[in-house]
């Protein structure tokens, strides 16, 4: 069976179709970055993902054991992934060197000893050119104008997935919520929450700190 993994877990955080995704994001007073992503995808996405890797009801989708290898083979260090239900996803890891693809594309910065997370069609749209064929095909299957850099809204998009998956799947899409913590080295914290489909149809630049 052909398992989903992926080289680097924003995708498993962030791109789940679930009703809440939760992902945190910590500068640590030593300049290293921490990150924490959890999140399930929804009954009707989740028999997309299972009909194109071949897995059966009960069967564990994500291999946490080739997320972690392949994360820390990349740079990331006290990397873990976890999978309770099968189709569920809960990743931790530490950036230290600066180098991931959360800073090659600009999703992440730091100014000021401050964390900050640019969402934007073009920071997205870099994700997406540099990830590798794993991320590329289950981004594929979200049918994003965001990664395809097109411009249509979110009304239009969720129409267009239901077309193409069904109302089930579409309708999870504009339930899911996503919920981001940024916290600083000074203690400070801050939450922020866009909804799933804003996020794949983002046609501005949100600045997250």
């Amino acid at each position: 069976m052909k398992k989903i993994y992926f080289v680097f877990a924003l995708i498993a955080g962030i791109f789940m179709t679930s009703c809440t995704t939760d992902i945190t994001l910590e500068l640590n007073k030593d300049g290293s970055v921490s990150a924490e992503f959890k999140g399930a995808a929804g009954e009707g996405f989740a028999k997309l993902i299972k009909a194109a890797t071949g897995a059966k009801d009960g069967q564990v989708i994500f291999d946490t054991n080739n997320i972690e290898y392949e994360l820390s083979k990349s740079g990331l260090s006290d990397v873990k992934a976890v999978s309770k239900t099968g189709v569920d996803l809960k990743v931790s890891m530490k950036d230290k060197s600066k180098k991931s693809v959360f800073f090659n594309s600009d999703l992440i910065r730091i100014e000021n000893n401050k964390l900050k997370l640019k969402l934007s069609p073009s920071t997205l749209k870099k994700y997406y050119d540099e990830s590798d064929e794993q991320i590329k095909m289950y981004l594929d299957m979200l049918l994003s104008p965001v990664f395809m850099d097109e411009e249509i809204s979110e009304s239009e998009y969720l129409d267009f997935v239901g077309s193409i998956y069904g109302k089930e799947v579409s309708k999870e899409l504009e339930s899911s919520l996503v919920n981001i913590v940024i916290k600083n080295p000074d203690g400070s914290s801050k939450k922020h929450v866009i909804s799933m489909s804003q996020l794949l149809t983002l046609s501005e630049t949100i600045l997250l700190e």
